[in-house]
């Protein structure tokens, strides 16, 4: 497919002109989509006797005309309960159609991944159902299940699956339609579905499929930009923002600081002519650009970094309450910012943050939910590094209770605490605590990992180079010894006594 078949005639300068356009040319092209138009005296002149070819067209273009979502009139919903009580669903397809999209997109919204992905899937067959095998709106809903599988599970695979399969319906058929909305859509459709091909290269690392189809999705902005309707449009910027994030995020991947920063600066210039300056669209985007900035090493600006998690911070105060979740997240990447300057200054600020932090998610979630004790660990953390040791145990012994209330004896978490506080009591000097500690620690890794992985391995390390010191060597040989002294000996001989009645019946054999 040419990168350059998306063009769209020059002398198209005006969105009303779009429509004279169409009607001029019979065939565009949209990437390698053939769209053709129909001219509205078409099925007035047809004979009673067309082929079945034309009458297939003919049907295919009275669906294009009417959206699943649009004027047409809805289909009520009727079940009939038979004798023996079952109840049979004999609602229209195109209205659970319609039931299922507006399940999917409430489901996403409530943070219910899994069940919004089953409506996607149930999307896809109904879409099936309603259009037929070569349809567009079946290679739309393809594209839609495509983005929910790498949004909402993270699997980019059957991302690319789901849109080839798109890819194949939209490139691979003749689409015919006299509606300027169904056009509209057409590019719409198209846009998304480069982009999710952009975003599942990018997680699966071919970087430069990822960058091509990225490109192509934002050549269709430009034409996407020239919509008839308001609704449209807004939706290619906002699409063009998405798009230009995922660009400087691939960048970011393959470390081109250079470009993932001019992208990230593209990004927040269309943010703030669409959405207005100070919008909560730019919260990710400067942490991103923190993120950038920290990933270059020793090079690192981390003033600048900290200015960009800075910048986020305060557009979240702004816009959130005091005691939000969003406010606490923004606090607690912005004290991490700011702990990666070794200054008394910036570890103070640090601190400062990472209690604003704290005391949000506590009167939020509670003193044992997960984010409160990440926070809580960061904390101790911070405190080891301005050398107060004292205080790091201290909270470090009511992180690691509430951690085992939380997630359990045999987690890791619980095993990371103990590795942690192995690690404080071993620069301190206390060589025994320490063994103790680290030896729980491996329990929790072999138990959860095996012996032979890479984490259970690092610990064992540790607990072999602690065995070295002659004094806890002796400590842990008299410990061996009197194990094996406190054991039973083995007595193979069995003490003669009457047989049980198991006994006599397996005697019997």
């Amino acid at each position: 497919m040419s990168s350059d078949s998306l063009s769209v005639s020059s002398e198209v300068s005006d969105p009303s002109d779009v429509e004279e356009a169409w009607d001029a040319v019979k065939i565009r092209k949209v990437g390698e989509m053939k769209v053709v138009d129909i001219p509205s005296g078409t099925r007035e002149t047809a004979s009673s006797d067309e082929s079945s070819e034309a009458s297939e067209d003919r049907r295919s273009e009275r669906s294009d005309t009417v959206s699943p979502r649009g004027s047409k009139k809805r289909s009520k919903s009727k079940k009939v309960r038979l004798k023996d009580g079952t109840v049979i669903d004999l609602t229209p397809p195109d209205r659970l159609l319609e039931r299922a999209e507006a399940r999917a997109k409430y489901l996403e919204t409530k943070n219910k991944p899994e069940d919004a992905m089953k409506e996607y899937m149930r999307c896809t067959a109904l879409s099936r159902l309603v259009y037929g095998d070569g349809h567009w709106m079946l290679a739309s809903s393809h594209v839609n299940l495509a983005y929910a599988y790498l949004t909402l599970r993270g699997l980019a695979q059957q991302a690319v699956q789901h849109a080839e399969i798109a890819r194949t319906l939209l490139l691979g058929g003749l689409h015919t339609t006299e509606s300027q909305q169904v056009k509209e859509q057409l590019y719409s459709t198209l846009q998304m579905m480069y982009y999710v091909f952009g975003r599942a290269y990018t997680m699966l690392k071919k970087y430069p499929e990822a960058e091509q189809n990225f490109a192509k999705a934002e050549k269709i902005t430009g034409e996407r930009g020239k919509a008839s309707s308001r609704e449209q449009r807004n939706s290619a910027k906002d699409m063009h923002i998405k798009i230009t994030v995922a660009m400087a995020k691939l960048y970011a991947n393959q470390n081109k600081h250079a470009l993932g920063q001019n992208y990230y600066e593209k990004a927040m210039r269309l943010v703030e002519d669409h959405h207005g300056k100070g919008s909560l669209q730019l919260i990710p985007i400067y942490q991103d650009m923190g993120k950038l900035e920290q990933s270059k090493g020793k090079h690192a600006n981390h003033d600048q970094a900290v200015e960009s998690f800075l910048q986020a911070h305060t557009i979240a105060v702004d816009k959130y309450s005091g005691q939000s979740e969003e406010v606490a997240d923004t606090a607690h990447k912005l004290a991490l910012a700011y702990s990666e300057s070794a200054t008394a200054e910036a570890e103070t600020a640090a601190e400062q943050y990472l209690a604003e932090s704290l005391g949000i998610l506590q009167v939020l979630h509670g003193p044992h939910h997960p984010k409160t004790l990440a926070v809580q660990e960061d904390l101790c953390k911070l405190m080891l590094r301005m050398d107060r040791s004292d205080e790091a145990v201290t909270a470090l012994k009511t992180l690691i209770a509430a951690k085992i209330e939380t997630f359990g004896d045999w987690s890791e978490e619980v095993g990371d605490s103990y590795k942690l506080f192995g690690s404080i009591q071993l620069s301190q000097g206390y060589l025994e605590k320490a063994l103790k500690n680290f030896k729980k620690c491996h329990g929790i890794q072999c138990n959860l990992y095996g012996a032979g992985h890479r984490k259970s391995k690092a610990t064992q390390n540790t607990i072999d180079m602690l065995l070295q010191s002659p004094n806890l060597a002796a400590k842990e040989g008299q410990t061996k010894a009197g194990q094996l002294k406190s054991r039973p000996r083995f007595n193979a001989t069995i003490a003669s006594s009457a047989p049980s009645s198991s006994s006599k019946m397996y005697a019997d054999y």
